[in-house]
């Protein structure tokens, strides 16, 4: 006798009929008062505006609220998103202006307290069983730290969340050329403060150069 399938728990029931719609369905959804249709594009699109943040930002405590922030940022404006086709973009967007934002905020505090950046920036990353790679990482987000917000961003939208160029010149609302000039400085920024100290980052960054070949 064939077993019946396990009853769906009440939170999946009401998601349901929104988990078929298109982004531009869930924005109009959601203009119209269904904000049910906000748990669907949060389960979408969560975790690409948390690796953005993540990625711009290293591990911050602050993360999850800033993430929140972009949520409700939506939520308050979704009746004016121009193009509801480009919801991924405009929560990156979002996450961006947020981050540019922070990164202000964390340069009035080194000049305020005159504290390195590595200071700052220091939080606690994943247990890893692979002290190279946590090494690694932590390597890259002290060098990203350093960068201009334009350029630290275009190298984490091209290269760490995977963005073409098209859409990460419209996220960061600069000419596709300033995308690929500014992702390129960064990766030899990157790549020469590597050689130097730290061998296991220098390598994903000659891969990733070599990748990048066509920008």
């Amino acid at each position: 006798m064939p077993v019946p399938p396990a009853t769906p728990s009440p939170h999946t029931v009401a998601r349901f009929p929104h988990q078929r719609l298109s982004d531009a369905e869930l924005v109009a959804a959601i203009t119209q008062g269904q904000n049910e249709a906000l748990g669907v594009i949060w389960d979408r699109y969560a975790a690409t505006v948390r690796g953005v943040l993540r990625s711009s930002l290293g591990y911050d405590s602050d993360v999850e609220d800033l993430l929140q922030e972009v949520f409700i940022s939506f939520l308050q404006g979704a009746s004016r998103l121009r193009s509801a086709d480009s919801l991924r973009g405009y929560l990156v967007g979002v996450a961006v202006r947020l981050v540019m934002g922070e990164l202000r905020r964390r340069r009035v505090r080194r000049w305020v307290l005159l504290q390195p950046a590595e200071e700052l920036a220091q939080a606690a990353a994943p247990v890893s069983y692979d002290e190279d790679a946590t090494a690694a990482v932590h390597a890259l987000y002290r060098l990203l730290d350093g960068m201009p917000s334009r350029r630290r961003l275009a190298f984490v939208l091209r290269h760490v969340e995977g963005m073409e160029v098209v859409e990460a010149a419209r996220v960061l609302e600069v000419s596709e050329s300033t995308i690929k000039r500014e992702a390129r400085k960064a990766r030899k920024a990157i790549a020469l403060r590597a050689e130097r100290s730290e061998p296991r980052l220098w390598q994903y960054m000659q891969q990733l150069e070599d990748a990048s070949d066509h920008d």
